[in-house]
């Protein structure tokens, strides 16, 4: 067999996998909208092979290249079925990934990539594609971690992940880099490679990181650790997204991250410099967060009457524990701020995205539904009888079902296990579905 019968052989077989991929059942999502630019992308490729001379090498790698990677495209159609992740949360994803990632094309109007959603085996991912020869709109996809496909109250780390992809950006990501990315290293630690070399050895760091230093130096006699740029602007990377995830989901993502960062980090200071080390120390992250909601005003409870407020200060709590050493304070308050402000430029720009905090009475009324074991919803009945529907954002959701799993002490004595909490959240999501609808419907 020929190179070029190779080509022609793989394009066919590419084919067929897209066809296969009809016979799931995806549920009420665009997928029709990514299949058919999967089918463009194919038929642009196979006009381009029609022109391919069975002597031009380089053109038929680059042509299998293109059907490898569309097989991997075709691949995620059948990862997206349903029951495999939380599709109303999946969709509110999908319209922020929508509004922060959209391009803008040559006649200055926004192009939205075409978002995917799947269920996948490790944690939570977001891909953003660079550009294709044979692409006409741009691919995203969002996974959900499977093990963790009912646990929506850890949904909100999609947010940090949304700041990695809107990073990369035309339009966001500009924002962030020149506002955000520049604040972070106008002084300080975070300035240079040079003067985070300098805080690492510092004598006022911890124990810990004197004896990874140490580690080090015995694995290269001679050599003493710095740090480079490509690690340095990857730990500014993970500051950003953190603070990203935060302003956008509120403190709902500063409970989901302690939650499910902090036990995979025993030790809270360890950077690994002796092989890879991308991420900054996890106490430099959780000590950013805390300041973070500290500078936002979201470190006092929303609510005022018992119980329901003792439940929200018992969440607080847990987010505010911080026994780390001072030396994990990389950024003055005005640099935070000024990131901060950066940051929510970029959600006032792009569709008015961003955390709100619930008032009183609303954040009251969900944490009692979960109390009397119900999906924390708010829908009542007028003097009439009439439906008296309230528009009740994620955010705000995630925070009572926080509220709830980690201050159900003060509220019950038969509490909801977290697995059995985190499935009403979810459940409300889905009615909230509903109710947007009949609110939108009612308005026309």
């Amino acid at each position: 067999m020929t190179p070029l019968e190779f080509l022609k052989q793989q394009s066919g077989n590419v084919e067929r996998a897209l066809s296969e991929t009809l016979r799931y059942d995806y549920g009420p999502s665009p997928t029709r909208e990514y299949y058919r630019e999967c089918c463009d992308r194919l038929e642009r490729i196979k006009e381009a092979i029609k022109t391919t001379r069975e002597s031009d090498l380089y053109k038929i790698q680059a042509r299998l290249d293109e059907l490898s990677g569309l097989s991997v495209w075709i691949s995620l159609i059948e990862r997206s079925r349903l029951g495999e992740f939380s599709w109303p949360f999946a969709e509110a994803l999908r319209k922020m990934a929508e509004t922060l990632l959209a391009d803008t094309n040559l006649l200055g109007s926004s192009t939205p990539p075409i978002v995917h959603i799947v269920s996948d085996g490790e944690g939570y991912l977001i891909h953003y594609e660079g550009t294709s020869p044979s692409s006409k709109n741009k691919f995203a996809f969002i996974a959900f971690p499977k093990p963790l496909k009912h646990h929506v109250l850890l949904h909100s780390l999609f947010g940090h992940e949304l700041g990695h992809t809107a990073l990369h950006t035309v339009g966001a990501g500009t924002i962030l880099q020149k506002k955000v990315m520049s604040a972070l290293q106008s002084h300080g630690p975070l300035s240079n490679a040079a003067a985070m070399t300098a805080w690492l050895h510092d004598n006022n760091a911890p124990q810990e990181i004197k004896i990874e230093l140490r580690q080090y130096e015995a694995l290269n006699p001679g050599v003493t650790y710095r740090m480079n740029d490509f690690y340095l602007l990857s730990w500014i990377d993970e500051f950003i997204c953190d603070l990203f995830g935060l302003i956008l989901f509120g403190p709902g993502f500063a409970a989901a991250h302690k939650f499910y960062l902090s036990p995979t980090h025993p030790n809270p200071y360890e950077f690994a410099p002796a092989t890879d080390p991308t991420h900054p120390p996890y106490a430099m992250r959780d000590r950013l967060i805390v300041k973070a909601i500290q500078l936002l005003g979201w470190d006092k409870p929303v609510t005022s009457q018992s119980p329901v407020r003792q439940a929200e200060q018992e969440l607080l709590n847990y987010i505010h524990h911080d026994s780390f050493a001072a030396w994990c304070t990389l950024l003055s308050d005005a640099q935070l701020q000024t990131a901060i402000d950066g940051i929510q430029e970029v959600f006032a720009r792009y569709g008015q995205l961003g955390y709100v905090a619930p008032t009183d009475n609303s954040l009251t009324k969900l944490v009692l539904q979960l109390q009397k074991r119900l999906p924390p919803i708010i829908a009542e009945l007028g003097p009439l009888g009439e439906p008296i529907l309230s528009d009740t954002s994620i955010s705000h959701t995630l925070y009572a079902g926080w509220i709830y799993s980690l201050g159900h002490k003060h509220l019950t004595t038969e509490p909801l296990s977290f697995l059995q909490a985190n499935m009403l959240c979810d459940q409300a999501l889905l009615q909230q579905r509903a109710i947007a609808i009949a609110i939108l419907k009612k308005m026309k």
